[in-house]
C-alpha cells in the first residue's frame, strides 16, 4: 500500500449505498478516507477544492447523471487521470458502453448484500490501493 492513506469520493444520490461502501471498506481494514457526496454539482464543486485518488460514480442520478459528470472530470486537467470506477445499479450494456466511452477506467454492477459489498472493497483495495500505479496529482 501506499505511504498515506489514500482519498475516495463516492458520488451517490442513494445514502444508503453510500453507507454500505463505507462500511465495506471498513470492515475489510482499509484505511481509505471516504467522502460520500449525494450529487454530480457538489462533486465537481468538491473536485475543484480537494485532492482525490479515486471516484465510485453512481450513473444514475437526478440532474447531472454520472456519465455527464465524469465528462467534466475527464475534461480537467486537474482531474482527467483519476481513476473512476462507475458502480451503478445498471446493468444495461448500452450504460457500459457510455461509461467506458466517456473515460470510465472500470464499471460493476453495485452488489446485492454487505457481503458484496465488502468482496467488492477487497478487490478495490487489492487492485486499487495495492497493485496500481497512480499518477502524481496535477497542481491547482
Amino acid at each position: 500500500m501506499g505511504d498515506s492513506p489514500k482519498k475516495l469520493m463516492v458520488v451517490d444520490d442513494d445514502a444508503v449505498d453510500a453507507r454500505f461502501v463505507r462500511r465495506a471498506f471498513y470492515e475489510t481494514g482499509s484505511t481509505v478516507d471516504i467522502v460520500h457526496v449525494a450529487d454530480s454539482e457538489t462533486a465537481s464543486d468538491r473536485l475543484k477544492s480537494e485532492k482525490f485518488d479515486y471516484i465510485l460514480l453512481d450513473i444514475n442520478m437526478p440532474g447531472t447523471d454520472g456519465v455527464e459528470l465524469l465528462r467534466r472530470i475527464r475534461a480537467s486537467k486537474h482531474t482527467a487521470v483519476i481513476p473512476v470506477i462507475m458502480l451503478s445499479s445498471s446493468s444495461n450494456m448500452a450504460d457500459v458502453h457510455r461509461a467506458y466511452a466517456n473515460g470510465a477506467n472500470a464499471y460493476t454492477v453495485k452488489p446485492s448484500s454487505l457481503k458484496g459489498y465488502r468482496s467488492f472493497a477487497e478487490g478495490f483495495a487489492r487492485f486499487w490501493i495495492d497493485v496500481a500505479v497512480l499518477p502524481e496529482p496535477r497542481n491547482a
